[in-house]
């Protein structure tokens, strides 16, 4: 059982019913996420720190950002990080576009490989009103087969993940800022083989 602060008259006919339990407005810090290879849009992730203090309940909760109703999320107060994550949806008002440079990129044979050259630009714009802290991530393709030899060529400062080919960059955007970021990579391997998804 819990106590409520409102109290409720519900209707006896069999049905369920909701009622809202608490209404608490968190302070939290808040970064975007994007992985742009995957999905074209940005998602909010608000940050909540000391989150156990706020004896929080399993379950889902409806999310109200900047005023207006985002969606829904799960919250898990039994995780054992100091910070509660929260997914606050997509935000369109962050322009993100990845594209093949096609002057940049190509194939060349070799007497017995061949060479490709893949190079992608991704711009992102912030057109928010004020400046937001993002978390920008993409990968290029490994290889466990001795035959194929991939080569990063370009990867603009970012933090790589030789495991997984994982490039993750920290950006802080201003206000209408743009900002544009460069991978390129090279893949060879013997004229006879074909591969796909580089």
């Amino acid at each position: 059982s819990f106590d409520i602060d409102i109290p409720y008259d519900i209707l006896s006919n069999g049905k369920a019913h909701s009622v809202a339990l608490k209404e608490i407005k968190l302070p939290a810090s808040y970064k975007y996420y994007a992985a742009p290879r995957i999905e074209k849009e940005a998602f909010l992730m608000a940050e909540i720190n000391d989150y156990s203090k706020y004896n929080l309940l399993q379950g889902e909760a409806n999310i109200i950002f900047e005023g207006m109703y985002v969606g829904k999320t799960n919250i898990n107060p039994n995780q054992v990080a100091d910070t509660l994550s929260l997914s606050m949806g997509r935000d369109k008002k962050i322009s993100i576009k990845r594209e093949k440079v096609v002057d940049k990129s190509g194939t060349k044979f070799l007497s017995t490989k061949k060479e490709q050259t893949f190079t992608f630009d991704i711009t992102i714009r912030n057109n928010k009103k004020e400046t937001i802290e993002m978390l920008l991530k993409d990968q290029y393709p490994l290889s466990t087969d001795k035959e194929i030899e991939i080569e990063l060529l370009q990867n603009d400062n970012a933090k790589i993940n030789t495991e997984t080919g994982i490039l993750t960059w920290t950006l802080s955007l201003k206000p209408q800022e743009t900002k544009k970021i460069r991978i390129s990579y090279k893949v060879k391997y013997p004229k006879d083989k074909i591969i796909d998804n580089l």
